[in-house]
């Protein structure tokens, strides 16, 4: 569960049951502070933490030694109000002493069986509203 309370102006703290606290906010010009990660941001920092966690961890396990590893993911939004991300590209930059094909599968098994930030996006969950 993730609760988030209201810091100062529409900057948010968002907060986990292990009391693990992240700031969100927005731009000075719409009433934040521009302290922390905007709230759409985030889906692509779970999409690419969850993608890295996995790609790493399977990396590892089939022996690969990791000096540097890093992932980029850009957003490309619609113009109009939602203003959803239409495109998000991922672009993984791994260097290290591993087989390429153990990346490759790594990368695989992560996109299609591990990765639950992946599987939520490509699936739209039902969403229920409590108020």
């Amino acid at each position: 569960m993730i609760k988030l309370f209201l810091n100062k102006g529409l900057q948010f703290i968002a907060e986990d049951e292990l009391n693990h606290q992240i700031t969100v906010d927005t731009d000075k010009e719409f009433g934040g502070f521009d302290q922390g990660i905007h709230p759409i941001e985030f889906l692509l920092v779970s999409l690419g933490a969850c993608m890295g966690m996995d790609i790493v961890g399977i990396l590892k396990k089939k022996g690969g030694k990791i000096d540097r590893f890093e992932i980029t993911l850009k957003g490309e939004r619609a113009e109009q109000h939602p203003r959803a991300y239409k495109k998000i590209v991922v672009t993984i930059d791994c260097q290290g002493d591993y087989k390429r094909e153990d990346l490759l599968r790594s990368f695989e098994l992560s996109r299609d069986k591990y990765c639950s930030a992946y599987a939520t996006l490509k699936s739209c969950p039902d969403i229920e509203f409590v108020i």
